[in-house]
């Protein structure tokens, strides 16, 4: 008996590996950013001042904040490509969704640090 016999429809095994290892390649692209020292003094150092400001004066906007992280995920992305001689385009390796959502986690894993000034940027 063939499992599409089984459960009435046909099962594609083979998409969800290829969904793991996209997202592997994305989140080894994250820390590749997080531990990038010229992205952070380019980009992040500009960032870091503007958010604290945004909490401070109460216009917490996340969406506006997490887009502003868009041209260091964009630049990583892109170095993180050259780095490993990765195959095929760009776009369709990091696309838009993607992107977005390492905006969101380098807002997620920097905010509460800024917030306590753990990182002294400007100073």
């Amino acid at each position: 008996m063939l499992l599409n016999e089984f459960f009435g429809k046909a099962i594609d095994l083979g998409k969800k590996e290829d969904k793991d290892q996209h997202g592997k390649v994305a989140d080894d692209a994250f820390w590749f950013i997080i531990d990038h020292d010229r992205l952070h003094k380019d980009h992040f150092h500009d960032l870091a001042p503007k958010i604290k400001k945004a909490h401070n004066e109460g216009r917490d906007d996340k969406q506006r904040l997490v887009k502003m992280f868009m041209p260091m995920v964009e630049r990583g992305c892109k170095e993180f490509y050259h780095k490993h001689k990765m195959q095929g385009k760009l776009g369709k390796l990091f696309p838009k969704d993607v992107r977005e959502d390492m905006c969101e986690r380098l807002y997620d894993h920097y905010c509460e640090d800024i917030l306590k000034d753990r990182y002294k940027i400007g100073a």
